[in-house]
């Protein structure tokens, strides 16, 4: 048996991330077996007295971070997952809408450590165990569990939750998930129980919605039986069950995902107008179509990343009276549908500057160039290039969309607020 780490020199939160990764041979193994023992060791599998685990292709951070804040607003202490980060692992762990500090991260790393003996974890495991641990030690009231991948066999679905939510399905991450909607879908709606109180997006497939009949008849569905409208640029009202909620803030995410976070709330605690207000006002997330005032022009960051993603950039820009009017900076990664996110904003775009991705998976713009024929595009190589290009093609006051993955997405966000806070 290895000796254990409470022996060995303590870590900083850099090297415990360095050691994890390089600890397991892959990054991601299927199953959940191996977290569940050591889970079970650390009496992790329930983290708080009541959870929500949050399940789909898109939407799934701002409905976690919408759900935290009305929570938290109305007095609840609140655990939170996020995945992936934008800037820094401190990210993925939130308690009452804030990163969790580097030492008790690594306590809670070496905490793991010590327990998963000899057992090997992937990093997503062994991330998962630190956020369980420390929720436990914080004593939240509740824990929002964000799936990282797929549902079924992700390492979040070791807790059974009270709640269950999935945002929506589209095509992304086929070769671990499948390769249509219905068999991604019935790998999501794996994170649903028996008993549990289900919340859903709008159109998902037959496989969740089948699912979800046979596991409750407490089911909220988006367009079915909740309902929400936008009634000017700065409000909009929510209705389901016998509850209306009118005049609320627009808030800076997808009003949907917002919709759905108050469903989930209303099941797990007592909440009113004033207090679903005020969260909608401090709920953001950084890479959620965030918005940089700087050389002049405006400039949305968004972390989108698929076919789905881009589609509904496509729509928040439309409405947004941006018809075939914004510049996009678009790097993406090996494993993504270029083609199909290209597609779902082709009627938003008129000049596109391509970019390297800033990772391992990443394409080079001279890689992504093959996509781009019959499309008015520059192979600019560098985000910095990639920015001065797009300033060429734009005028004071025009709109540059900076998007493609977490990567580009922080980086662009790095490089905004620089300039943002020397103008």
């Amino acid at each position: 048996m290895r000796s254990s780490s409470q022996t060995a020199p303590a870590r900083n939160l850099d090297q415990w991330l360095e050691y994890i990764t390089a600890t397991h041979p892959s990054e991601i193994e299927m199953g959940l077996a191996r977290v569940r023992s050591v889970a079970a060791r650390m009496q992790l599998l329930k983290p708080a007295p009541r959870s929500v685990i949050v399940a789909g292709t898109n939407g799934k951070g701002t409905t976690c971070v919408c759900l935290e804040q009305i929570l938290v607003a109305a007095g609840l202490r609140v655990g939170c997952t996020l995945s992936p980060h934008v800037h820094a692992f401190n990210e993925r762990v939130r308690i009452n809408g804030r990163d969790l500090d580097d030492s008790p991260l690594c306590a809670a790393f070496e905490a793991v450590e010590f327990a998963r003996e000899d057992t090997p974890l992937t990093y997503f495991e062994f991330t998962t165990l630190v956020a369980l641990f420390a929720f436990r030690e914080a004593e939240v009231d509740i824990a929002i569990l964000e799936v990282g991948l797929g549902g079924r066999l992700d390492a979040f679905n070791v807790v059974d939750a009270d709640v269950g939510i999935i945002t929506s399905i589209g095509i992304d991450h086929t070769e671990y998930l499948g390769d249509n909607v219905e068999v991604i879908g019935g790998e999501k709606a794996g994170v649903l129980r028996s008993g549990q109180h289900i919340v859903l997006g709008p159109g998902l497939p037959q496989s969740v919605l089948r699912r979800a009949a046979e596991l409750t008849d407490t089911v909220s569905e988006l367009d079915r039986n909740v309902f929400y409208a936008r009634a000017a640029d700065s409000a909009w009202s929510l209705r389901f069950q016998d509850q209306l909620f009118d005049d609320l803030p627009v808030a800076r995410l997808p009003l949907g995902n917002c919709a759905l976070a108050i469903v989930a709330a209303h099941s797990l605690t007592t909440i009113d107008h004033v207090t679903v207000s005020r969260a909608l006002r401090n709920a953001w997330l950084p890479g959620r179509l965030e918005s940089f005032d700087a050389y002049d022009r405006t400039w949305l960051v968004d972390v989108a990343h698929n076919p789905l993603a881009a589609q509904f950039l496509q729509n928040e820009l439309a409405l947004r009276g941006l018809g075939h009017n914004v510049v996009a900076v678009f790097g993406a990664l090996r494993d993504k549908d270029v083609s199909a996110m290209l597609s779902a904003l082709d009627t938003v775009v008129r000049d596109w500057v391509v970019v390297d991705a800033p990772s391992a998976r990443g394409l080079s713009a001279s890689e992504l160039a093959v996509h781009f024929e019959g499309l008015s595009a520059t192979m600019a190589g560098s985000l910095d290039n990639g920015f001065e290009v797009a300033r060429s093609l734009t005028e004071c006051g025009d709109v540059i969309l900076v998007f493609g993955s977490f990567g580009i997405a922080g980086s662009a966000r790095r490089s905004l607020a620089l300039v943002t806070r020397d103008e």
